[in-house]
């Protein structure tokens, strides 16, 4: 049984470091998956790549990072998405994208990938995906994910959903929160940011964000505040976990993708929440000192 499965998209990636480029690689639930592998878990990448140069040069990276693409799906004549990160003095960044074919559109079209993708996600004893996962498929392959992930709840898996919203991959925030909805009420665990809830739905206190989200049904809700820290809710409790501290912040890429991974690693060990967040905020306050969305694994 493999601790973690994500489900999304990796594209390269190029960095912009004082007017040269770096490639890397990088995307929401994949830098989530390889800092969870870091903190001690196993975990399965379930995306779809091309079959040129660069696809290949993805597999490379993804397999020295001990992620499993055994359940990366090919589609013939595609190539990765690209995308270019620019960030400011302050270490917020900017990105632009190149992602009009990405593979991933493709990982849920018909074929007999489909035939054994269940039994793959069942292997799982949690699965993970993201609003930008959502926004690459169209409606008709959400749900068809959302059946699968029912199944697996079924026979005891959990489901944690980040929404990770962002307005350019959606016909409109109407659609967005709808969907968004759906995924809500079908997780277990929730990763949702304060910042991505007013852009989504309007001003709203941190307050109303989770009632919301109760009302939806969902018991473990980890909300994310920046450097306000994080807010979490459990039908017992609430928490109030601050973030850490950071001298210099040098590039925000991947803190919350890496929030998630140091939660999941205590929660899926038995730890519970208030160590999960801790943990999470550990380690965002260490990747957001280093640039790139993936740091090396030596810091």
């Amino acid at each position: 049984m493999t601790d973690l499965g994500v489900i999304g998209e990796c594209m390269l990636e190029l960095r912009n470091s004082a007017g040269n480029y770096k490639m890397g690689f990088g995307g929401d639930v994949f830098n989530t998956a390889v800092y969870a592998v870091r903190e001690g878990l196993e975990v399965t990448f379930f995306s779809a790549v091309g079959d040129d140069h660069y696809s290949n040069y993805l597999l490379d990276c993804w397999r020295r990072e001990r992620v499993s693409t055994e359940t990366v799906r090919v589609i013939p004549s595609a190539t990765p998405s690209l995308y270019i990160i620019d960030t400011d003095d302050q270490g917020e960044r900017s990105f632009h994208y190149w992602r009009d074919a990405s593979p991933f559109k493709s990982w849920l079209a018909p074929g007999e990938y489909l035939d054994y993708l269940g039994e793959e996600l069942q292997k799982c004893r949690c699965i993970y995906f993201s609003g930008i996962t959502l926004a690459l498929l169209n409606p008709e392959q959400r749900l068809l994910l959302f059946a699968m992930l029912k199944n697996m709840q079924a026979n005891g898996r959990l489901v944690a959903f980040d929404p990770n919203y962002r307005d350019r991959l959606w016909e409109s925030s109407e659609d967005a929160a709808y969907w968004f909805d759906q995924a809500y009420a079908l997780s277990d665990i929730a990763f949702p940011s304060v910042d991505d809830e007013v852009l989504l739905r309007g001003e709203q206190s941190p307050k109303a964000i989770t009632a919301h989200l109760v009302n939806l049904g969902l018991e473990e809700i980890v909300l994310k505040h920046g450097a306000l820290g994080t807010t979490v809710v459990t039908p017992d409790q609430t928490f109030k976990i601050p973030a850490q501290h950071v001298g210099t912040v040098v590039d925000t890429t991947a803190a919350g993708d890496s929030f998630n991974a140091a939660y999941f690693s205590v929660r899926l060990r038995g730890g519970d929440v208030v160590e999960a967040a801790k943990a999470g905020s550990k380690l965002a306050a260490q990747v957001i000192q280093h640039a790139g969305a993936i740091v090396p694994a030596a810091l």
